[in-house]
């Protein structure tokens, strides 16, 4: 009996946790979960607007006035709360998102860096440091490129010979977020055609503006001057000594054009003012230096204007006149100044783009413009980019996009011709190209240029080529690298073409 008694308590106290456990299932309540965070709600401040006989109010129009201070501070409050409210409601996401961003730093390239463009005897590219938020402009010497492994190898990034490191830092932006209140954006970024300059403008954000700095390329060095605010353009002449550009007024309109001496002391001089509310001006440099030109226009008009980059105070001269919302782009090459414009032609508009000519010292006034090809309904000129040795037209025939060269200087002719009688050298491109851009081709000298391709692949395929065609008694190289994606995507092809 007493044996019996001792394997009914052990029997049933062994059945004990499992009966207490199941009592607890039963009558235990999970607390609730935590509330998840309210949104934050910017404050309103309605205002009435009126427009065609319609009355609205908007409560966040004051978002828009970026330069009433107090608005802008409930702004910067609006948007830490928005952080905030971010934080609190993927934190129970935080191992997930460390886990993802893990898996794809493993699939970057620890040093990213942009593909070098070369200009003259330099390689220029941007890189990202680890740890930093913004990129580094560098460059390099392109004689020494063969050399150069890393910048983070002692003895793969450093000359032995001058005993200086190969890359050269120009801008480390992560430095300019410091200037500008821990943000950094660049607009314009133009070196100076002798490679000693550097002219940028970095948004103030304080003051919803852009803000012209020029630096020292050698010494690394801040310019004292120029050092100017609301700049929307600039372009260098006289060899990299002056520096030209545009300001906007308080509507942020580009209204007057300014040339700054580098290293000169004297006030900027000022060489276009244009006070009329409705006129826009703008101005950019030839690609071979030799003149910078200026666009004005508005409503009613285009204009462009002729500066002489060896003396960019002798004064500016029109070339060029036509209706308003015409687009104007004037070249130089070898004392022809060439214009690619879709403006109308005897009064009538035009759906497509052509090229014209004339001399620059041509005395005629209006200057005389000539045509360089010949009207082919089949063939649509859509853009053009000059070297010194070669035009190198985009073209479009029916729905297909052509690229071809036509070596320069063009014969001395008063009529049209058609592109055919230059015997243009045509580029093989893959199939079912759907658009062509010209690349940085900053490089007026250089007989390579590079342009964008973009274009339909059904496959999965990555296949490099090389093509040599002939060119009169040269030979003509086109390095092509294709990326293919599956399932047919859209992809971009950077082309070199070197002579």
């Amino acid at each position: 009996m007493r044996h019996l008694l001792t394997t009914t308590f052990h029997r049933h106290n062994h059945r004990l946790p499992a009966i207490l456990h199941h009592l607890l299932i039963r009558h235990y309540r999970a607390p609730k979960p935590p509330a998840p965070p309210k949104p934050p709600k910017p404050p309103q401040k309605p205002q009435s607007f009126t427009l065609h006989d319609a009355t609205w109010e908007d409560p966040y129009s004051w978002m828009s006035h970026l330069n009433d201070k107090v608005a802008m501070r409930h702004m910067d409050i609006y948007m830490e709360q928005e952080e905030k409210y971010i934080e609190a409601v993927m934190s129970d996401t935080e191992k997930l998102q460390s886990k993802l961003q893990s898996e794809m730093a493993s699939r970057l390239h620890f040093d990213l860096s942009t593909s070098p463009i070369r200009w003259g005897p330099w390689l220029y590219y941007k890189r990202v440091e680890a740890g930093k938020q913004y990129p580094v402009l560098c460059r390099r010497l392109a004689s020494l490129n063969e050399q150069f492994i890393s910048n983070k190898d002692p003895s793969g990034g450093f000359d032995f010979v001058s005993g200086k490191k190969i890359e050269q830092k120009l801008v480390d932006y992560n430095l300019e977020a410091e200037r500008f209140g821990g943000y950094a954006y660049e607009e314009l970024s133009e070196v100076s055609p002798d490679h000693k300059f550097l002219a940028y403008t970095m948004y103030d954000k304080d003051n919803d503006y852009f803000r012209l700095s020029v630096r020292n390329l050698n010494s690394g060095a801040l310019c004292s001057k120029p050092q100017a605010d609301r700049v929307s353009n600039l372009a260098w002449a006289k060899d990299g000594q002056a520096l030209l550009y545009a300001v906007t007024d308080q509507h942020k309109r580009p209204c007057r054009i300014y040339c700054s001496m580098i290293g000169s002391t004297e006030e900027d001089v000022l060489l276009l003012d244009e006070p009329a509310e409705n006129v826009y001006v703008n101005l950019r440099h030839t690609k071979d230096f030799h003149f910078v030109t200026v666009n004005t226009f508005s409503t009613t008009f285009s204009k462009v204007f002729l500066i002489n980059a060896a003396d960019p105070l002798s004064g500016i001269t029109l070339v060029w006149e036509c209706e308003a919302q015409a687009h104007c782009i004037v070249e130089h090459h070898q004392g022809y100044l060439y214009l690619f414009t879709d403006a109308a032609k005897g009064g009538q508009m035009v759906d497509h783009h052509y090229l014209l000519r004339c001399a620059v010292n041509a005395s005629s006034c209006p200057r005389i413009w000539e045509r360089v090809f010949d009207d082919d309904r089949d063939m649509v000129i859509e853009d053009v980019d000059f070297c010194n040795t070669h035009l190198t037209l985009i073209i479009r025939e029916n729905c297909s996009f052509r690229l071809c060269s036509v070596p320069l200087p063009m014969p001395a002719r008063k009529e049209a011709v058609r592109l055919k009688e230059l015997n243009p050298t045509f580029l093989p491109l893959p199939d079912h190209v759907s658009q062509i851009w010209p690349g940085p081709n900053y490089d007026f000298y250089s007989s390579t240029m590079r342009f964008t391709i973009s274009y339909l692949s059904s496959g999965n395929w990555n296949i490099v080529q090389q093509q040599i065609c002939s060119m009169k008694d040269k030979n003509f190289v086109m390095g092509q690298l294709f990326r293919g994606i599956a399932n047919g995507s859209l992809n971009n092809l950077n082309s070199d073409f070197s002579e």
